[in-house]
């Protein structure tokens, strides 16, 4: 049997949000914990009942002294938990990723073993080998039509056609698996993407661009597996400024399999810039993608937060 991890010795808490994968998040999650019990462990379970609910919970989990956090669900989630927690006073408990998500592409960062391919008692087994490890985490100020909004993310946040994909996306089904509801969305924000006129500053450096999308990544993946940022690490104290501007709406279309496989950085009109803070301001109001949830802002600044949340991550 396992020894049983010092961050397992406190009170452990599960968010879970029971529409992730396709609805099966919970029954997977279930199946899990009838497995737990020889190691002499409990978890209280929490199920989210509608949007931000998560935010919520962790910061309940925060008030309660909880020393992990089970988040079973997407990207969506995880950033709905790391926002409560960030906005909660108090000690925060180490995040553990459950990847039952659509995309859950954070977890494709972290290489973290997923519960799709293995049994119950090797799933366990597996996370209590991991080790904690500090993680970086992106700030966002956006000055929107309803005023001035307050945001974390973890993964990646984007401006442009990403962030009309994510508005539409987030307005579809997602049945069909993340990957194809990225396709269809891309395929609809296609034909209705107009680059606007913006002054992006990256550490206080400005320049007037037009781009099609302008990524600040924590992560390397997003959009259900696409590699936006092939060399991004969310332990450097770094965000990946990935930029593309000055090519055709179509990019993304001509380049699928370049893209999903991080081989895009060497074509032209696409430019990286490692920073610790951004700002674009815009002529229009422009769309946002913030880990997979949509805004529109008029500007935007963000900066990282090094080294700012534990989170299991396996060991090098």
């Amino acid at each position: 049997m396992t020894n049983v991890p010092q961050w397992a010795q406190g009170p452990l808490r599960a968010i879970i949000n029971p529409y992730a994968g396709r609805d099966r998040a919970s029954k997977k999650w279930y199946n899990l914990l009838h497995s737990l019990t020889p190691w002499g462990l409990s978890v209280e379970n929490w199920v989210t009942t509608s949007p931000k609910d998560a935010e919520k919970l962790a910061q309940r989990a925060v008030d309660e002294q909880a020393s992990a956090i089970f988040v079973v669900g997407g990207d969506g989630t995880l950033n709905e938990v790391i926002n409560g927690l960030l906005h909660a006073k108090g000690p925060l408990p180490l995040i553990i990723l459950v990847p039952l998500g659509t995309g859950s592409d954070f977890n494709r960062t972290l290489n973290v073993l997923t519960p799709f391919h293995y049994i119950p008692e090797k799933f366990w087994s597996q996370i209590f080998a991991m080790q904690p490890a500090m993680v970086d985490v992106g700030h966002l100020q956006l000055a929107t039509p309803q005023g001035t909004i307050s945001r974390y993310f973890i993964n990646v946040a984007d401006c442009g056609l990403g962030g009309l994909t994510a508005r539409i996306v987030n307005n579809r089904s997602k049945y069909f698996g993340a990957r194809m509801s990225f396709i269809a969305g891309s395929l609809e924000a296609y034909t209705l993407f107009h680059p606007s006129h913006v002054t992006l500053t990256i550490d206080g450096h400005s320049q007037n661009l037009s781009p099609l999308v302008v990524a600040m990544a924590n992560g390397a993946y997003f959009g259900g597996g696409m590699k936006i940022a092939p060399d991004a690490s969310p332990s450097d104290g770094l965000l990946d400024v990935v930029i593309v501007d000055q090519v055709a709406r179509s990019f993304f279309l001509r380049h699928f399999v370049d893209v999903y496989q991080g081989r895009h950085m060497r074509l032209t009109g696409v430019n990286m810039i490692r920073a610790q803070q951004i700002t674009m301001a815009c002529e229009d109001i422009m769309d946002v993608d913030i880990d997979g949830e949509d805004y529109q802002a008029k500007t935007l600044h963000c900066q990282v937060i090094p080294h700012k949340l534990a989170i299991l991550k396996p060991s090098p």
